[in-house]
């Protein structure tokens, strides 16, 4: 995979190569990755240093009309931003806009190529685990990584590992990228409710973020996500009760349902498999005829990997 990397002029002079830990976001569940990328963005005040066109990583899935006339779709912007932590080190974001559908490590592997050549010696990146965690709950934050010693600062830092799972997807595999190149590297996984798969998750972003910079030893003002937190909850608890109406008819009442809508709902099933931005469809369906108490452990099961 060929991977075009361009610098910013004069950038040696402004941004002197130091040691810089890579923080990763590709988009996941509940966008929990992304979002932390973007509120570090955001509240360190991040610059673009350098960016990669991935010219053979995406295929181009649209295309764009002015005034009648067809263009090519974009290809995604992989854009890596400098946050200065004022310590030992700064943070290189990388947050891509959409993951690939093919040849991930290969561009996980370039991506760390162009991190390397900024001075990244550790690399981070964020995932979410659907789970039964309560909307009121703070989720919980446990980690994976490749290197032990590093495990044991962020295990120190009262983070406990997986000790059994998964990681689908680009964010688990920026870590086999960073263990070929020899670095340290670690993947925060966060909780998520499974009710709320299809929207974002502020409470869980905070939650990692929270992990994220008692790691680093860095500080940032949270406070302001409260508000949307507090939204989310409201929204998630109104969800649970209305779900749990549904639950209550089909525990005392067998739900029929007739060939055609068993076999629309096998058909959402293996869609949901393969891709699972589909589930929220099939949970809808689910919904809607009563059945998902009778479903909900053949649908939990397809998100009990983290992503």
């Amino acid at each position: 995979m060929r991977i075009l990397v361009a610098f910013m002029n004069n950038l040696g002079d402004t941004y002197p190569i130091k040691k810089r830990w890579l923080v990763v976001g590709w988009p996941g569940v509940c966008g929990v990755a992304s979002q932390v990328i973007q509120k570090l963005d955001q509240g360190f005040g991040a610059e673009t240093v350098a960016f990669s066109s991935a010219v053979n990583a995406f295929e181009i899935e649209e295309i764009a009309i002015r005034n009648g006339v067809v263009f090519p779709g974009q290809i995604p912007k992989l854009t890596f931003r400098n946050a200065k932590l004022g310590n030992s080190h700064d943070l290189l974001l990388f947050q891509p806009e959409r993951q690939p559908e093919t040849g991930g490590l290969d561009l996980c592997r370039s991506v760390l190529r162009t991190a390397v050549s900024q001075g990244v010696t550790r690399v981070i990146s964020f995932a979410a685990q659907p789970s039964t965690v309560d909307p009121r709950e703070t989720p919980g934050v446990s980690y994976c990584c490749t290197d032990p010693i590093f495990g044991n600062e962020v295990s120190g830092r009262g983070v406990p590992p997986i000790l059994e799972g998964k990681i689908k997807g680009m964010n688990g595999l920026m870590l086999l990228a960073a263990q070929e190149q020899g670095l340290p590297a670690v993947c925060l996984v966060g909780e998520v409710p499974s009710q709320g798969l299809q929207m974002l998750n502020p409470k869980t972003t905070k939650a990692l973020l929270r992990v994220f910079l008692h790691l680093t030893g860095a500080q940032l003002d949270l406070s302001y996500m409260d508000k949307n937190i507090q939204v989310h909850e409201e929204y998630m608890l109104e969800l649970m009760s209305t779900m749990s109406g549904t639950i209550i008819k089909s525990e005392f009442h067998e739900v029929e349902y007739s060939k055609a809508e068993n076999a629309k709902l096998e058909q959402l099933f293996q869609e949901a498999a393969i891709d699972r931005n589909s589930a929220m469809f099939l949970k809808s369906e689910l919904d809607r005829l009563g059945l998902y108490l009778q479903f909900e452990d053949r649908f939990l099961d397809l998100f009990r990997d983290c992503s």
